[in-house]
C-alpha cells in the first residue's frame, strides 16, 4: 500500500532507486504481480513491519541475499523488547504458535535478513537493544536530499498560491502523528498564517476539519503536492518549516528545508544522531505548545543569515546514499558468490 498515499517513505524509496540506476545499478521496484523474487540477483526491503517478514522468507528461500532499510521510531528500549518478547511467547503458546505478534513478526525479517541499514545511531540502539540484532550487522546510511531544494526559490509556489506572508509551513500526511493540531494550537493568536500540505485520508478528514475550525483563515490546507520543485519552491517561499510530529525516523522534511535555506523547528523524538546547528533547527516536544510558540517566533524575528540553512546539508544528497549502499550490495553478492 505504500505508494497509495504521499510520505517520506514513498519518497525515500524512489529516490534511492533511481540514484542507484545512476550509479549503473540496475534497481527496480518490485512488481509481486508479474515477477518472481528470483528473478532478481538481492532484495532490498523498506521497512520490516507490516507482514514484510513473508517478502524476506521467500526471498531466502529462493537463496537471495536481503537487505533492509528498518525505518524504526522511537521510543523502544531494552525494556520494552524483553516485555515484547514475553508477550509473543505468551500469545503463541495460548495459540499453538498459530499466531503471531507484530514484533515477532519483524525480528523474523530482521534475523533472516543478511544486513540492517538504519538512519543513525539511535536506531541502531533500538535494533541491538529492543530486537536483540548483532552490531555489525548494522550499517548507517543516512537519508540524502534531492537537488531541487538546493535550487528552490518561491516563485513557482506563489505564483499558484498567492498566499499572504509570512507563512509557517508544515508538510506531512495529516494526522495525529504529525501533530498538525499542535501546531496550529501553539501559534493561536500569533500574526501568521499556517500552511499544511499533505494527504488527508478519510479517517482523518475530522483531524483536518478541526485544525481548519481552530485555526480559522490563518490555516490553509493545500492538499497534497506532488514532491519535487513545486514542494520545494513551497519550502523556499515560507518564512519557517515547523514540523513537531509525535515521533519521526530520519525526518526528510526538514532536511529538505534547510536545503531550501528555511530554518526548521521539528520534534525531538526522532532517530537522527547527527546534531542540526541551534541558529536554523529547533527541537520541541510535541506537546510542549509553549516551546513551539517561541521557536517560531524566535525564527521569525531573526532568521538565519542568507545562505546559512542550506550549508549546514550543503554535502547529503541521494548520489552519496546510493554508493553506499552499492557498497553494501556487492560485498553481500560477493560473499554469496565467493568472490
Amino acid at each position: 500500500m505504500l505508494f497509495q498515499t504521499g510520505g517520506g517513505l514513498k519518497m525515500k524509496v524512489g529516490r534511492t532507486v533511481d540514484a542507484l540506476n545512476r550509479r549503473g545499478v540496475e534497481a527496480r521496484l518490485f512488481d509481486p504481480m508479474r515477477e518472481r523474487l528470483s528473478d532478481y540477483d538481492l532484495v532490498h526491503l523498506f521497512a520490516p513491519y507490516n507482514g514484510n517478514h513473508r517478502v524476506v522468507e521467500q526471498a531466502k528461500n529462493d537463496g537471495l541475499p536481503v537487505v533492509i532499510s528498518t525505518i524504526l521510531n522511537p521510543p523502544f528500549s531494552r525494556w520494552e523488547g524483553i516485555r515484547a518478547r514475553f508477550i509473543s511467547r505468551v500469545v503463541g503458546r495460548l495459540t499453538r504458535w498459530d499466531l503471531t505478534t507484530s514484533y515477532q513478526q519483524v525480528v523474523t525479517g530482521l534475523t533472516l535478513a543478511d544486513h540492517l541499514v538504519v538512519l543513525g545511531g539511535i536506531e541502531r540502539r533500538i535494533l541491538t537493544e529492543g530486537y536483540l540484532m548483532p552490531v555489525n550487522k548494522i550499517s548507517i546510511v543516512h537519508n540524502g536530499i534531492g537537488e531541487e531544494f538546493f535550487r528552490a526559490g518561491p516563485e513557482a509556489f506563489l505564483q499558484r498560491w498567492p498566499l499572504p506572508r509570512p507563512f509557517v509551513l508544515h508538510t506531512g500526511l495529516i494526522g495525529d502523528v504529525k501533530n498538525q493540531l499542535g501546531l496550529v494550537r501553539a501559534l493561536k493568536g500569533v500574526d501568521v498564517d499556517i500552511v499544511l500540505i499533505g494527504y488527508a485520508g478519510q479517517a482523518e478528514q475530522d483531524y483536518l476539519a478541526t485544525c481548519l475550525a481552530e485555526g480559522g483563515p490563518r490555516v490553509h490546507h493545500l492538499g497534497e503536492l506532488p514532491h519535487g520543485e513545486l514542494i520545494a519552491s513551497a519550502y523556499a517561499a515560507a518564512a519557517v518549516v515547523a514540523i513537531p510530529s509525535r515521533h519521526e525516523g530520519m525526518p526528510n522534511s526538514i532536511l529538505e528545508a534547510l536545503a531550501s535555506d528555511r530554518p526548521a523547528v521539528l520534534t525531538n523524538n526522532h532517530t537522527m544522531d547527527f546534531e542540526l546547528p541551534a541558529d536554523v533547527t529547533r527541537e520541541v516536544a510535541p506537546d510542549d505548545h509553549a516551546a513551539i510558540r517561541h521557536a517560531v517566533i524566535d525564527f521569525l524575528a531573526r532568521p538565519p543569515a542568507p545562505g546559512r540553512a542550506r550549508s549546514v546539508v550543503a554535502k547529503m544528497s541521494w548520489d552519496a546514499v546510493a554508493e553506499q549502499l552499492e557498497c553494501i550490495y556487492r560485498r553481500l553478492s560477493n560473499s554469496r558468490t565467493g568472490t
